[in-house]
């Protein structure tokens, strides 16, 4: 009860944490995009992993195929930003702040919505609906490669690592991440509507993104617009 007292208090503030090497994590995200968009190009010409796709789209069936499909429509972007608004509102009761809860939101999001730009500037097309035996529908029609998906998930996962980093459950975000990922990586090839590199460029860009974006969000912007308060 002690513990869960002072998470309340004062363990979601973790966020809000001044950047310590602001440079490298800038300069990690700088190497990190110019990787994904360079793997993007190098895939785009050909279609290297569609063998995987075809041979997971075959287990698109029962459980397995209503999940993937289920998973697919519920973190689309729409949901996907009504689901976000609502972590953050919970954010917001629990840590009886709605700094926190701001910050949480546009870490999330603009770790995660970027990977729009990346979709655009490759173009890469999606798998062959005609070599799936079970093609999604409706057609998708943007690019496949990053996977928007999983690039959300993951960028969840940063978030909420960033809210309980000094606390004991920090690992708890790892797990989470960890699994959730493989399971919508897995869940969208098997769906026939990524490759297995979008999935991989996706988990690339968040992992080497969320802490820049976290600088720029908390010690650029927040720090300016709205300073914190010095506690009594």
């Amino acid at each position: 009860m002690t513990e869960l007292r002072r998470t309340r208090g004062r363990a979601l503030t973790g966020i809000d944490h001044q950047t310590r090497r602001p440079l490298i994590a800038v300069i990690v995200a700088v190497v990190g995009a110019i990787a994904v968009v360079v793997l993007g190009f190098l895939m785009r010409s050909g279609q290297a992993d569609q063998g995987a796709v075809v041979a997971l789209n075959k287990l698109h069936t029962g459980v397995w195929g209503a999940f993937s499909s289920a998973v697919y429509r519920a973190i689309e972007p729409v949901p996907a930003v009504a689901i976000t608004l609502v972590i953050a509102a919970i954010v917001w009761a629990v840590s009886k702040s709605l700094r926190t809860a701001i910050l949480f939101g546009l870490t999330v999001a603009l770790t995660w919505l970027p990977v729009a730009a990346v979709k655009i500037l490759v173009d890469r097309p999606r798998p062959d609906a005609a070599l799936l035996s079970h093609p999604f529908s409706p057609l998708q029609t943007d690019g496949s490669f990053p996977s928007g998906h999983t690039a959300y998930v993951v960028a969840l996962a940063f978030g909420f690592w960033f809210l309980l980093r000094d606390t004991r459950y920090a690992w708890t975000p790892i797990v989470f991440g960890v699994i959730v990922t493989a399971a919508v990586g897995l869940a969208v090839v098997s769906d026939g509507l990524h490759f297995p590199t979008d999935v991989l460029g996706s988990i690339l860009w968040a992992l080497t993104t969320a802490a820049a974006v976290r600088w720029v969000i908390v010690d650029l912007v927040a720090a300016r617009v709205a300073p914190k308060r010095a506690r009594r």
